[in-house]
């Protein structure tokens, strides 16, 4: 039997607010801490801090 699994993904978007806010709202994601750098990149965790 396959499994599909994913530690992270990319996206680029227009407003990030706006999409970092509809994540957090329809999807219910949580926002994280971005440990890897000092740039405005935003993480969002689907699951165990991924």
């Amino acid at each position: 039997m396959h499994t599909f699994s994913f530690n992270h993904i990319a996206l680029s978007v227009k407003d990030v607010n706006e999409s970092i806010d509809f994540y957090k709202k329809v999807l219910q994601l949580t926002e994280i801490k971005n440990t890897a750098s000092n740039s405005k990149t935003r993480w969002l965790s689907i699951s165990e801090g991924k």
